[in-house]
């Protein structure tokens, strides 16, 4: 009987066809069903407990401020257990609205300002949980050439990438500097690229109001026309769909490029072609992506007058490398200045505590260069501000020569130190704390020095 011909009726329309071919329809047309059935339900994916239960844990341990309802880290258990139910049932019929986000301003190195909107613990959660799912449909399809805000990309993968341009014979950069990038996002832009992908209504109405929330500056509500708030776990991704139009733009140009966030370089051989490509590139996002960019800051220039999420790079002796840019040194020293501050009384104990935190997270961050003479030259001047801390608390004569004595300073030569007319930052850098307060001494005391932190590296 198998293979032979079938025949039926369906009114008076005769019908044929393979006995095999049938019940294969019928599972393809399940299949589609099934998928589109999933598509349609991924409000579900966002608010199942596995999904919830991760975002949960990613929100709780970052600890961050609260926002607008005055709910910490540590209030957020109790007000989840007390509100889920009623919140669940919001979302799933649509009616849930976000509360407003909490506006805080930042200010930049360079003397700007970075608006930051912090979200209130409950709406981060949820944005948490949205970021979380829509990141299994859209991460995969991402360019190979986007750094920023993925698991697997870093920072210092985009600068290894950098450099393999240049030492490749790409020697001069294209610097795009987009103009307050996240204040700009157009709303309808950004729904109509989500639309393209996302089948649930619910989460993509979900999202827009998440993106609608006001906006509470100084007591005042302002409504949010258009931006992607900075400080949302939704927000990276978000950014992402949308640049991710321009990182294919690129590919199909064949351009070499690093994208992290809105921070976006491009490696070409020459000053004319980055000139040409600086003025078609920055028609293209205005056009098509409806954002601005900085004309004044965006440049054409040598990579070693670049910088690069706070890295440059060095051109000696015909090697090319990567290190830490001139601001970044600056920023370094004036969290320093900060902590070994004269005027403030702090235990020294608790100033070591702060260096040491400062260290290991700007240490391991900037390990990346290979100028390491950096950072001997960064630890000697912090243990200069060191001594210059010691030496202040020991304001009196009688006492500084009873500190030097207890260091192991003969009492004739202790005698003669503690008497000295010298200004501070000489006696810093003469052979009165230079020995007495010595390199071993400040390491016993806790100071945990940049250079010790970036070796490792080598043995990587």
């Amino acid at each position: 009987m198998e293979g032979l011909p079938v025949y039926g009726y369906a009114g008076s329309r005769k019908v044929t066809g393979s006995a095999e071919r049938r019940p294969e329809r019928r599972k393809e047309t399940r299949k589609q069903e099934k998928k589109k059935s999933a598509d349609e339900m991924l409000l579900e994916e966002i608010i199942s407990k596995s999904n919830m239960q991760a975002a949960y844990r990613q929100v709780t341990g970052n600890k961050g401020a609260a926002g607008v309802d005055g709910i910490g880290v540590a209030g957020f258990p109790g007000q989840l257990k007390a509100e889920w139910e009623a919140i669940r049932t919001k979302l799933e019929t649509g009616t849930y609205q976000p509360q407003a986000v909490k506006r805080v301003i930042i200010p930049k190195p360079n003397g700007g300002e970075r608006k930051l909107g912090i979200p209130t613990y409950m709406d981060r959660l949820i944005q948490q949980a949205i970021s979380q799912e829509l990141t299994k449909m859209y991460d995969a399809d991402f360019s190979e050439n986007s750094y920023g805000f993925r698991s697997e990309k870093n920072a210092h993968q985009a600068l290894q990438k950098a450099k393999e341009y240049i030492n490749a014979g790409y020697s001069h950069v294209v610097d795009l500097d987009l103009a307050q990038f996240f204040d700009r996002v157009n709303h309808d832009y950004l729904m109509n690229e989500l639309s393209r992908r996302i089948q649930d209504k619910r989460v993509l109405k979900l999202i827009h109001k998440i993106l609608r929330a006001d906006i509470q500056e100084q007591g005042s509500l302002t409504p949010c026309k258009q931006g992607v708030p900075q400080g949302g776990p939704l927000s990276p991704l978000l950014s992402n769909i949308i640049l991710d139009k321009l990182d294919k733009e690129l590919e199909k140009r064949g351009h070499r490029f690093v994208r992290y966030a809105d921070d976006v370089s491009i490696y070409v051989k020459s000053k004319r072609a980055g000139e040409r490509v600086m003025e078609s590139i920055s028609t293209y996002i205005e056009k098509e992506l409806k954002l601005k960019v900085n004309i004044e800051k965006s440049s054409v220039t040598r990579p070693w007058f670049s910088k690069l999420l706070g890295f440059t790079f060095y051109h000696k002796k015909g090697e090319k490398g990567v290190s830490v840019h001139r601001k970044s040194i600056a920023a370094y020293k004036k969290k320093i200045r900060q902590i070994t501050c004269r005027s403030k009384p702090h235990p020294m104990e608790d100033r070591m505590m702060e260096i040491r935190r400062l260290n290991h997270g700007w240490g391991n961050y900037f390990r990346l260069s290979e100028a390491k003479s950096v950072f001997g030259t960064l630890d000697e001047w912090v243990r200069s501000r060191i001594r210059l801390c010691y030496w202040k608390q020991w304001k009196k004569v009688k006492t500084r020569i009873g500190q030097l004595e207890k260091l192991g300073i003969k009492p004739s030569k202790a005698y003669q130190w503690g008497n000295t007319r010298k200004g501070y930052w000489r006696t810093v850098h003469s052979p009165i704390l230079t020995t007495a307060l010595s390199n071993a001494f400040l390491k016993k005391a806790g100071f945990v020095s940049l250079k010790d932190i970036t070796t490792p590296l080598k043995n990587c």
